[in-house]
């Protein structure tokens, strides 16, 4: 009876050793959120742009990115130091797993994603990463990741609500954008320059100078 149940003691033992090697670093390391783009309500103005675009975390800690735009694709690109940029549909080439980690040495980065779609980095050395994506050459981020010993400037909710800023405050200057072109081309027309009647094809959509794509009806 003593070895049966020593037997079962250790059993339950090493089921507890191998729980804590799984649920530890959940709780010794932080798992950050992140937005891939943003979008109008109508879709019809589309923010190309990580949200927030530059975030400092520790060493160990992973980020989670969401895609939230319906229209417009993206990747999660993490590319190494020198690497020629790829298509989107080469990747890295080829894609890495969800959860995958990154130290600097090897390409990181999902397929196209659709909307809805969460993507997971861990990040396993100290450095300054560039974040791309390889739909849209000008869009791009920074992931700052310290030493445990260093503080962090920022927590979570500091993002969240620099990324809700920002992505409305880029949505509103299309919006201006969009208003201004207007009023342009009803001047043009009045003037009879033969500049105001562009086609529906060459006005659906005009890439602006900040990282914003507007579809224009």
């Amino acid at each position: 009876m003593r070895i049966l149940e020593s037997l079962c003691c250790l059993r339950k033992s090493r089921w507890l050793l191998v729980a804590s090697l799984v649920l530890l670093p959940q709780f010794l390391f932080a798992q950050w959120t992140a937005s891939v783009g943003a979008e109008s309500g109508d879709q019809g103005r589309q923010a190309l742009a990580f949200l927030p675009n530059e975030i400092w975390i520790h060493i160990g800690d992973s980020i989670t990115w969401k895609l939230v735009t319906k229209v417009e694709p993206h990747t999660v690109t993490f590319l190494i130091a020198n690497q020629i940029r790829n298509p989107f549909n080469v990747g890295c080439p080829g894609y890495t797993p969800d959860n995958s980690p990154f130290d600097g040495t090897a390409c990181v980065s999902t397929p196209p994603m659709v909307n809805g779609q969460t993507f997971t980095v861990i990040f396993t050395a100290t450095g300054n990463f560039k974040l791309s994506c390889l739909f849209h050459e000008n869009m791009q981020g920074t992931v700052h990741v310290l030493d445990l010993a260093e503080k962090l400037p920022h927590d979570q909710a500091f993002y969240d609500n620099q990324a809700k800023s920002d992505s409305k405050a880029m949505l509103n200057d299309m919006l201006q954008d969009m208003g201004k072109d207007s009023h342009r081309e009803h001047r043009s027309a009045h003037a009879g320059d033969g500049r105001a009647g562009r086609s529906r094809s060459d006005r659906w959509r005009n890439a602006h100078p900040l990282g914003l794509t507007i579809y224009a009806g």
